[in-house]
């Protein structure tokens, strides 16, 4: 090789290292330098900026532990709470030896309500460190959370041991001692936190051990102490505000938080807090202000524009509700209190599956979010599913236990279930916290009939019929507790005075014309509902009590007849009918004839539903079950959601031997969250509860219709065989015997005396 190539390979070869090493310390460079600018702009409160930089940082080094630890803590101090765990989180496990890392981590997991996931990252840090104090503290929280107040006291003091000056221990300390009832001493751990560091959370924590002791001169110079030595910040006057609440002092509340928002007034979260206390006061008219000019100033609107949607949808204001909803989840289509409402609606337009989905994932997220166990409740009550209900109700009332509404859901469950004693408990918890609470009310009234406490009931129905005369509900219940006493003259009256106002409330005349049956005579009877079917032409309910009282008598069955088909033009969709109609033809001897006559329709127009549904409850009166869930099949082929169709097939299901009982408990509730107050819908799904050996599922379905139509034998035999099965003789023995005091036949009236010979000799 010549000295000139020599030369031109020499310079070529330094020429490729240059450019290698160029290539390998320009990003270290730059990462440094992003890192460093980031920091001094962070240092100088300039946050938005040194977040840009330290993102910079780890754009270039995906596994820069420092640089992703100082942004987890500038998103802190932006508030930027789920950013900052992400950066933390993954700094801790880029670098386990960042114990700050790692407590700040599990400090935001505790405050997410994560607890497992906390104390996972709390033990692992104790394992590799035993001493560090700050997360002996969290520790010591953890184990509060789980009602381990000994263990959390021995934790925190050793805390306190190994770092003395730090104010936030006490502060801890004494919240264990105040669930421990030791006031005294943590009145005593509160003082020493404010003596270590005069800081409002130090203060606001004296003010509660104050107010939980009911020590309200103690609770009030402490926020005027506090008031004074944070003369520019609102939150005093809030404390004031709640204070002011605590003693029923509203106007006195107001001021101070309109005083508050003086101090801050480009602050949304007062606006927020004012448009809440409104709310709270039933000043619903300033409310939508309040939360409007919130919105103004707010960076994050989704959040108050969510408030300003479950406003609208608790004023009835549905349509605004689902356009605000819409908003905020077009912008982030996972805003929890977004999704909260859009279930609140879902279930306003009768759609709980569709609730549920939406309110189990929020419940992934954050398990003790007390309302949307409320909701999940709804939901599985809208189903039919009162298992699931209850026990959505009872997590409820552990997360938002001053919220009277779960109490009252809670309540009647226990009603339907004939727990008495526990339904009236919780109807009184829930009149505590709301004391206008009419549902409560209700319940409570209907507990006192259930345990025989007959004089009170009718003593709290006449209060409340006192003060809303024309409510037909209460004059309903009036007239149940008047007959529980045997006072059948007054229970006629209050059931006159409900058709005088309603003459469509079918229950009411019914239970006339069983007493009217009971003392007079079915003419007597029959002159009422003739009288109400005048007044109520298009009820098809009226048209049905009306042959159900002709069809007990041969001459009168062919009038029966014609009213029932006029019932099905009104609504096609009462399954009764078709039950009906089939035993009218059958007790006529026309059975034969109308299957022929509809199966010639059908091969005229074989799209006719209702003529499916007649068919099929003729065959099914015959005999022919196989031809008769077929008939149910096609109408439901043709209509899906066909409510009676679905409830007759659901029946024949769970009366085969090795019936397929997953799919009538599907035809079954598919025809309950389509009419979830008919009586006979929810004796179906009992009786699939029942067969399945679900009793505590079935004995609710039978009790709510029973609540329904009290003088139908068959329900509350079918009632009294679940209350059986859960071990409530005496209480099946009482249903037994009213469903034999009817003088109506039933086909299981053999089976119910049996039954209630057994009860009786045991």
């Amino acid at each position: 090789m010549s000295a000139y190539k020599k030369m031109a390979a020499f310079f070529l070869m330094a020429l490729i290292s240059s450019s290698l090493a160029v290539s390998c310390t320009k990003p270290e460079e730059k990462k440094a330098a992003h890192y460093k600018k980031g920091m001094e702009l962070v240092a100088a409160e300039n946050l938005g900026a040194g977040i840009i930089e330290l993102r910079n940082a780890v754009q270039i080094d995906p596994k820069f532990a420092e640089a992703r630890y100082q942004l987890g803590l500038a998103y802190l101090k932006k508030g930027e709470i789920a950013e900052a765990f992400k950066q933390l989180e993954r700094a801790s496990s880029l670098d386990p030896t960042n114990h700050d890392a790692v407590m700040k981590t599990a400090e935001l997991l505790f405050l997410a309500k994560k607890f497992k996931e906390s104390r996972g990252k709390v033990e692992a840090l104790l394992s590799d460190k035993n001493d560090l104090p700050e997360a002996l503290a969290l520790l010591a929280q953890l184990e509060l959370t789980e009602g381990k107040s000994e263990k959390a006291g021995g934790l925190i003091e050793k805390a306190i041991r190994l770092n003395p000056e730090e104010s936030r221990f006490y502060l801890v300390q004494a919240k264990i001692l105040a669930t421990e009832k030791k006031f005294p001493e943590a009145e005593a751990s509160a003082k020493k936190g404010i003596e270590l560091a005069p800081k409002l959370n130090h203060y606001k924590m004296l003010v509660a051990l104050y107010m939980n002791q009911g020590k309200s001169q103690e609770a009030l110079e402490t926020i005027e102490t506090m008031a004074k030595a944070f003369p520019d910040d609102p939150a005093p006057l809030l404390d004031m505000a709640n204070f002011n609440m605590n003693q029923g002092k509203v106007a006195e509340a107001e001021k101070n938080i309109l005083a508050a928002i003086d101090r801050k007034n480009d602050s949304p979260e007062l606006y927020v807090t004012l448009g809440s206390f409104y709310k709270k006061t039933g000043q619903t008219d300033k409310v939508e202000a309040a939360y409007e000019k919130a919105l103004s100033f707010s960076k994050k609107p989704e959040d108050v524009r969510a408030l300003l949607a479950d406003f609208h949808f608790e004023t009835d204001k549905h349509d605004l509700a689902e356009k605000e909803v819409g908003e905020v989840l077009e912008k982030s289509a996972k805003h929890p209190l977004a999704n909260l409402v859009k279930a609140k609606l879902l279930l306003k337009e009768k759609k709980p599956a569709e609730a549920l989905a939406i309110v189990d994932s929020l419940l992934k997220e954050q398990p003790s979010w007390g309302e949307a166990h409320y909701l999940k409740g709804i939901a599985h009550f809208s189903m039919g599913d009162t298992l699931l209900s209850q026990g959505a109700l009872e997590n409820a009332v552990k997360y938002i236990p001053n919220d009277p509404d779960p109490h009252t859901l809670l309540a009647y469950h226990l009603l339907l279930k004939r727990e008495f004693q526990g339904a009236g408990q919780e109807a009184a918890r829930a009149l505590r916290l709301k004391e206008n609470n009419y549902r409560a009310t209700i319940i409570l009234g209907q507990s006192f009939i259930g345990i025989g406490e007959t004089e009170k009931a009718i003593k709290l129905f006449e209060a409340m019929s006192k003060q809303a005369p024309e409510n037909t509900e209460i004059l309903h219940n009036l007239a149940l507790a008047y007959l529980a006493a045997q006072e059948t003259g007054k229970a006629e009256k209050s059931l006159e005075a409900i058709l005088a106002l309603q003459p469509n409330n079918t229950p009411a005349l019914a239970m006339l014309a069983g007493l009217d049956t009971r003392q007079h005579g079915r003419d007597k009877a029959l002159a009422r509902v003739r009288t109400q079917l005048a007044k109520t032409p298009d009820n098809p309910n009226t048209h049905i009590l009306l042959a159900k009282l002709l069809a007990q008598k041969k001459e009168t069955r062919e009038e029966a007849l014609q009213l029932l088909q006029k019932a099905e033009k009104i609504n096609p969709d009462i399954q009764e009918i078709y039950v009906l109609t089939a035993r009218l033809l059958a007790s006529m001897g026309r059975t034969d004839a109308a299957i022929d006559e509809y199966r010639n329709l059908l091969t005229q127009n074989p799209q006719a539903v209702q003529a499916h549904m007649l068919l099929g409850s003729l065959l099914e009166q015959k005999g022919d079950i196989a031809a008769a869930k077929a008939s149910y099949q096609e109408a439901l082929r043709l209509r899906p959601d066909f409510a009676a169709a679905a409830n007759n097939l659901a029946w024949l299901l769970s009366q085969e031997e090795k019936g397929d009982l997953g799919e009538a408990l599907r035809l079954a509730m598919l025809a309950k969250e389509k009419f979830p107050n008919d009586p006979f819908i929810a004796d179906t799904l009992g009786w699939v509860h029942y067969k399945r050996e679900a009793h505590k599922l079935a004995l609710s379905q039978f009790a709510m219709a029973v609540e329904k139509m009290p003088d139908h034998p068959t329900l509350r035999y079918h009632l009294a065989l679940a209350l059986h099965a859960d071990g409530q003789g005496e209480e099946a023995r009482a249903e037994l015997e009213r469903a034999l005091a009817t003088t109506a036949e039933f086909a299981e009236r053999p089976e119910a005396e049996k039954l209630l010979k057994e009860l009786r000799g045991a």
